[in-house]
């Protein structure tokens, strides 16, 4: 008898119906599929049990969406970003070009652009001294939008915090009260970062996506469908947006 196949927390890379894929075997039920930012990666979830053969019938039933999805995504700019000198960084929707430093992490501006410091040359370093600069700015915007929003809607959370996350803009725990929103956000226009915690403040007093919960978000931001869009579109611009290429339209 063959062996069946087991999980495999790190993944495989195949190819499925003409797809490059990573693979994941997991204690699921069914198999999912998804395309992954920054550049369209496909990864498909599957039942440790069910054979490839079955995964690979899956794939190709899903080949028109795959398609059309892994088109929205930018292309790969084929180079592994290094946080240094001739490269960019998005701030509130403005491409600014970076200047490396080594000495205590921290970013500065100027009108030459973003210059970014961290203890070494070490991308991994300065990538953190990035990431924390935005949790920073982030957080002081968002404390200042809220008093606002929340005058506006009657919500105030019991806790607000800024993270990484590499799926989510913002989550909601309404039993805990608490609204996280993520660090990124600081790349994009303001606007952004207001639609982002409305949208998580109105999930205090409605958890799901229901008509009352859009019929609130119209209320209080009319444009919302518009900034959500723009959102979605940016970021697809901003995976490559650190490159040294003109500016995207």
């Amino acid at each position: 008898m063959p062996n069946e196949p087991t999980a495999n927390n790190a993944g495989e890379r195949v190819t499925l119906a003409g797809f490059p894929v990573l693979l994941l075997r997991r204690r699921v039920r069914r198999v999912t599929i998804a395309v992954l930012p920054p550049f369209g990666a496909v990864r498909v979830t599957a039942p440790t049990s069910t054979p490839t053969g079955e995964i690979e019938r899956i794939v190709a039933g899903k080949r028109a969406w795959l398609d059309a999805k892994i088109a929205t995504f930018p292309a790969d700019p084929g180079r592994e970003r290094r946080y240094g000198e001739g490269e960019y960084a998005l701030l509130w929707g403005r491409r600014l070009r970076l200047h490396s430093r080594v000495g205590a992490p921290g970013v500065s501006l100027t009108q030459e652009g973003m210059i970014l410091s961290a203890r070494s040359d070490d991308p991994a370093r300065r990538a953190a001294a990035l990431e924390s600069f935005y949790r920073k700015e982030v957080q002081n915007e968002a404390e200042k939008l809220l008093p606002v929003l929340s005058r506006m809607t009657g919500l105030s959370p019991a806790s607000l915090t800024v993270r990484k996350m590499a799926r989510r803009w913002g989550t909601c725990y309404h039993r805990k009260g608490a609204i996280h929103l993520s660090l990124s956000l600081a790349e994009y226009p303001p606007a952004c970062l207001s639609y982002v915690l409305l949208h998580e403040l109105l999930h205090l007093r409605y958890p799901d996506h229901g008509r009352d919960f859009h019929a609130a978000l119209d209320r209080y931001m009319p444009d919302n469908r518009e900034v959500s869009a723009t959102l979605n579109r940016l970021q697809r611009l901003s995976a490559s947006a650190w490159a040294e290429t003109p500016d995207p339209e």
